[in-house]
This record gives C-alpha cells, sequence and structure tokens, in this order.
C-alpha cells in the first residue's frame, strides 16, 4: 500500500506450518484401510470446525487439520507416514509454498488406536482474488506404499478489481479517513483532510512476479493551474510466491484552512516500469 508523503511498501507475509500431535480416537483401528479423516477448516487453532459456508477474507489465516488412519507399522512398531497439502486457488494457481511433513515414530502397546493429527496454517495473500479455493492433501504409507487423497474447498472473497490487459487505474475512490467509505460526492471543507484510494492493474511482471510500478500527482484549480504537485513519485517494487494482480494505492491531503472555495482536480500519472507504459487519470472534488 502506498501513502503520500512517503510511500510504504506492502510486504506480504506467508505463514505456513504443519506439525503432528498425538491424540486417541474411539473405534480407530488400524486394520481398517489408510484414510484420511476429520479434514476440516477450524475456526482456529485447535478449535472447532469452521461452517461449511464460511467465506474466508485476503489475508486471513487459515486452520487446516485433519488425522490419518490405517497405516501399517512395522514389526518393530514403528510407523512411517508422509504427506503433502497444496493451497490452491480458483484456477489451479498455489498461493503459498505446498506443506510437506512426516511421521517417523514407534508405537507402544496402549497407542494400538493412534492416529496421527497433521496441520497447516497458511495465510491468504492480501491480493487475493475472489473465488473457490482448495487444500489437496494426499497421505503416503511409506512401509505399505499406500496412498489417499483428499480435497477440501472454501470460499474467498477479496477486492473486487477488474482486470486489464495494459496498465490501467481502477476503483479511484474519495474518503473522510484512511480507507473510509466512498464518498458519493467529493465535498470537502477548508481544513479538511482529503483522502483517496485507487488500485494498479495490467502492469507487466518479471522474475519472481515481480512488480515495478510508481505514481504521480498533481493538484490543479479550475484554471487548470497546478497548485501542488507531489515532490517524489510513489514507488512500489517488490517480488512475491503468489502472483500480484493490483497495487492498492492510498494518500491523503491537507486542506489548508487559506484555499479557495471552488473546484478542483487530481491529475493522476500511474506508470509500469517492466511493461515501459502509463496511464493517467483526472479526479474532481470541490472545497466549500
Amino acid at each position: 500500500m502506498f501513502r503520500y508523503p512517503q510511500a510504504l511498501g506492502l510486504s506480504v507475509g506467508l505463514v505456513a506450518c504443519g506439525l503432528w500431535t498425538v491424540g486417541t480416537a474411539s473405534g480407530a483401528d488400524q486394520k481398517k484401510p489408510l484414510a484420511i479423516l476429520n479434514a476440516a477448516l477450524l475456526e482456529a487453532e485447535d478449535g472447532f470446525a469452521a461452517k461449511p459456508d464460511t467465506v474466508y477474507q485476503s489475508g486471513e489465516t487459515l486452520y487446516l487439520a485433519f488425522s490419518i488412519q490405517g497405516y501399517t507399522p512395522d514389526r518393530n512398531s514403528r510407523v512411517k507416514l508422509s504427506y503433502r497439502i497444496d493451497a490452491l486457488d480458483f484456477k489451479g494457481v498455489p498461493f503459498v509454498e505446498p506443506e510437506i511433513g512426516k511421521v517417523d515414530t514407534e508405537l507402544a502397546p496402549q497407542d494400538a488406536r493412534w492416529m496421527p493429527r497433521a496441520r497447516f496454517s497458511p495465510t491468504l495473500p492480501p491480493f487475493a482474488d475472489s473465488g473457490r479455493y482448495r487444500f489437496a492433501i494426499q497421505v503416503t504409507d511409506v512401509l505399505s506404499k499406500g496412498q489417499v487423497s483428499h480435497e477440501i474447498t472454501f470460499q474467498v472473497r477479496g477486492r473486487e478489481v477488474e482486470p486489464s490487459q495494459t496498465l490501467v487505474v481502477r476503483n479511484f475512490a474519495f474518503s473522510r479517513q484512511e480507507e473510509g467509505d466512498p464518498l458519493p460526492l467529493a465535498a470537502y471543507r477548508r481544513g479538511d483532510v482529503l483522502w483517496a484510494s485507487f488500485d494498479m492493474t495490467g502492469y507487466q511482471t518479471g522474475e519472481k512476479n515481480l512488480v515495478h510500478v510508481d505514481y504521480h500527482l498533481a493538484v490543479l484549480n479550475a484554471e487548470e493551474k497546478v497548485i501542488f504537485e507531489q515532490p517524489e513519485r510513489a514507488e512500489e517494487k517488490g517480488t512475491s510466491f503468489y502472483p500480484r494482480r493490483y497495487v492498492h494505492a492510498l494518500f491523503n491531503l491537507n486542506l489548508e484552512s487559506g484555499i479557495a472555495p471552488g473546484e478542483y482536480t487530481i491529475r493522476l500519472e500511474a506508470r509500469d516500469l517492466l511493461g515501459r507504459q502509463s496511464a493517467e487519470g483526472r479526479h474532481k472534488f470541490t472545497i466549500e
């Protein structure tokens, strides 16, 4: 996210951890076939299963857990299992690195009904698109060579930014506070703080999903004279594991008490430095 006068780089944190813990499950019988049981997204870590119609927001951390039944111990009562969890968006694109885990332990006589439990806690990218996402789980019994798979789907709601083949500015909106509700009429009083936000999309990307964009703004009065100009271009440059489909920008302007009432225009120029393209927009507001 950008802020004026100083741009702040948007960093994407991806958290993924896989653990297995010992637990008992009544009725579990290791003579049963290899299976993935009780796979679910949880309301919180170690919480109850979330409702099937739960909608997750971009940037939210998810809590996946499942148990493994039907493994085959060796003659020394040793269990060796491995699993892989792929986290995929609605297009089948991974949104975090796959989780690779294993179970390698020796059972005691009282562990006859023990089932390993796996956990995975990835975070959705903050710029994730809306759609039906899924976890693809695969478990392998290393000793018996058995294999089983299972999928869990879930709904994600992201920021709506219409895609474009070329650089464009979308969703420009005035507000009265940081990320506030868009104003139906961009009218301010002298002494107010003007907030505005927008999205840049349609830029080219480089290696490791590199994005390099910037923007510049100026304020024009009714006679098209520049009365304020951003001293430096606000820049966003960085890579990410998941393709970044838009860059969200935010800035504010202090409307000094001495400014004359009237109509003003924000002239905004966005640039894609990798694709060598630019886009310009003009957005009017009034001061009463």
